[in-house]
């Protein structure tokens, strides 16, 4: 597959023969022995609604809860290269035994949603009370569970336009109080971060709003931005992938693409991946960590199956 030549291109960002703790200094990941960590990631989970948007299908199928097809899956994971998947609603009242220590012997980290379609900071009638923060801290007890946890999305594109940018502030304070409650009760780092949409005239504010203020640990601990910029044949500069990379040159938190590709040219058979060469590329690891492409499954969107 060219997705998976295209990862390998990149194998030599950051190779481990084991399983390490990844840690955030600065504006990057590290393994335990020093040794940058770029994300490899594939977003992994189907027939779900977003979080955040007033849903009212709240329905989901918790994909690390499924041993049959994680037996089925991760091994093809495995064989693409990647390192890191992006889950977008776990059930944290499941076993998700088999299926992180699946991933794990595979080598793969998770990246993991703390919201459900149900229960969010919705994007239009925003809110953080006790239901929503008791839903992420069972999603933290269960999942720090695993060695394999880099950290969780607070929200993901919950200010989509300039009308709704109100609802960042219960985002943020989600940021705040997720961290206090890992750092209170968790015996190991796992950070906490959020996924931004796209727009134009908010992405900049937004990315400076959500790492500001006098304390840190009131400020998210990386950035994901959700970006489908790049389609068909495309460039580092004609997709805007250039611009991204010299906003972020300075920022103080680890940076990486939290979704990323364009199916409108040919759907998923037309994708090149093109972008997830450029992302690998020296043009863009001294600024990004990374990425998370979209999305391992087929469905009705036509993303593909990486």
């Amino acid at each position: 597959m060219v997705f998976a030549k295209a990862l390998a291109a990149a194998a030599f960002l950051g190779q481990t023969l084991a399983l390490d703790a990844i840690h955030v200094k600065g504006s990057k990941f590290f393994y335990e022995n020093g040794t940058q960590f770029y994300i490899k990631g594939v977003a992994y989970q189907q027939h779900t609604g977003a979080a955040g948007k007033g849903a009212t299908d709240t329905k989901y199928a918790d994909p690390l809860a499924d041993a049959v097809r994680c037996k089925q899956d991760v091994p093809l994971l495995q064989e693409l290269g990647t390192n890191v998947i992006r889950t977008y609603a776990i059930d944290p009242t499941a076993d998700h035994t088999e299926c992180m220590g699946l991933l794990e012997e595979a080598g793969i980290y998770v990246i993991s949603d703390l919201g459900e379609p149900g229960v969010s900071i919705e994007t239009d009638n925003p809110s953080w009370d006790v239901t929503i923060f008791q839903r992420y801290k069972d999603v933290i007890d269960e999942l720090s569970n695993f060695d394999n946890i880099i950290g969780f999305f607070a929200g993901n594109e919950v200010s989509t336009n300039k009308t709704n940018t109100k609802a960042s502030a219960f985002v943020k304070a989600a940021v705040r109080d997720t961290k206090a409650y890992i750092k209170e009760t968790k015996q190991r780092p796992m950070y906490v971060g959020y996924a931004a949409n796209d727009d134009a005239d908010i992405r900049v504010e937004i990315a400076h709003y959500f790492n500001c203020g006098e304390n840190q640990e009131e400020a998210i601990d990386f950035w994901g931005y959700n970006i489908y910029q790049w389609c068909g044949k495309s460039s580092f500069e004609q997709s805007g992938y250039s611009k991204q990379v010299d906003f972020f040159k300075d920022y103080s938190v680890p940076v990486f693409f939290a979704e990323y590709g364009c199916n409108t040219v040919g759907g998923a058979e037309g994708r090149l991946w093109d972008d997830t060469r450029s992302l690998y590329s020296s043009e863009m690891t001294g600024v990004f960590s990374g990425g998370i492409v979209y999305m391992f499954f087929e469905e009705d969107n036509d993303y593909g199956r990486a």
